[in-house]
């Protein structure tokens, strides 16, 4: 299946996860899980004293915060990862999901993910992704025998929307991406959505294209369907996707260098989702579904055609 994996603590990259409550650690301990960081930074910006000036000023800002992801990254099986992806240290001093979060917020968001990955891909898919490959989740056709698949992948395009990305190819393209960061709060598992936008090539008319052959389903609500079969079957008690106000391309630091274009809150909605109290959007888990006597009657054989791919891509993501 592709939830769940028996044999996480075999393999020799694999280590077993930090857990997220821990005892109260000494200052000397503290220290030396900064001083790892900070030595796999020097490696990576050894001539860029400005860098190392900058991520030593935002640790010592958010010194806590920082030492826990620090002491995270090092005792887990991002120990290797954070090596060879030295961006991933910096990761909580930098906006992430939801512009309003703090640092602390942002440790348990990702902490919480990267535990939660292997439970997802299981321990040898985890190091695919982790290590930059795509691990293909479920395959069908389009109406006219267009190849179609829905791939799990990390991409430094999205690193600060969420922790891992679904994308939907189309003919040899991918079409669209979605990514979201997965972690459990108390005995429940949440799913939050940071992000979904087009690939750079992706054009209206290849969108208009794609959801002809995908028997009238829009490729962005197909992803979501996807994703709401993932939260489905993780047990997730809700969906949080976040909305254009909050997007963290509205951040203060990228008031200048990035525009959101994609209409989050719209989307949203089209979905079935309602506006919490922080201003983003709850998703519902299951879609709307009406009966088939319901749609006009030109329309019906249609309407069992998109419910049959759904249905074929639900089985995939169930029995993988």
């Amino acid at each position: 299946m592709l939830f769940f994996d028996q044999n996480l603590t075999q393999g020799a990259t694999y280590r077993k996860p930090a857990p997220l409550h821990q005892p109260t650690r000494s200052a000397a301990h503290l220290v030396a899980d900064v001083g790892w960081a900070y030595q796999v930074m020097n490696q990576s910006h050894k001539a860029d004293l400005r860098q190392q000036g900058k991520f030593l000023l935002r640790t010592l800002l958010h010194f806590r915060a920082s030492a826990s992801w620090f002491r995270f990254l090092r005792n887990s099986y991002l120990h290797d990862v954070a090596h060879a992806e030295p961006g991933l240290i910096e990761a909580i001093h930098r906006p992430f999901f939801d512009k309003n979060i703090c640092a602390r917020h942002r440790v348990r968001l990702l902490k919480g993910h990267f535990e939660l990955l292997p439970t997802l891909l299981g321990s040898r898919q985890t190091g695919d992704v982790m290590s930059g490959n795509r691990v293909q989740l479920c395959k069908f056709e389009g109406k006219h025998g267009e190849p179609c698949s829905l791939i799990m992948l990390r991409d430094s395009a999205f690193k600060r929307e969420g922790g891992i990305t679904l994308a939907l190819n189309f003919d040899g393209q991918t079409l669209l991406y979605l990514t979201f960061t997965m972690l459990r709060q108390g005995q429940q598992t949440v799913i939050k959505v940071g992000g979904i936008q087009s690939s750079k090539h992706c054009c209206r008319d290849m969108l208009r294209k794609a959801t002809h052959s995908l028997h009238g389903i829009q490729p962005r609500l197909l992803l979501i369907e996807a994703l709401r079969g993932i939260a489905q079957q993780m047990d997730c008690s809700h969906i949080e996707c976040i909305s254009k106000l909050n997007h963290i391309y509205g951040a203060w630091r990228y008031r200048l260098k990035k525009n959101i274009h994609a209409e989050y809150d719209q989307l949203w909605l089209l979905a079935g989702a309602t506006v919490n109290n922080r201003g983003n959007f709850d998703l519902p888990l299951y879609g709307e579904q009406k009966p088939i006597e319901s749609r006009p009657s030109n329309k019906r054989s249609e309407y069992r055609r998109r419910s049959a791919l759904l249905e074929s891509i639900q089985q995939q993501l169930l029995v993988r």
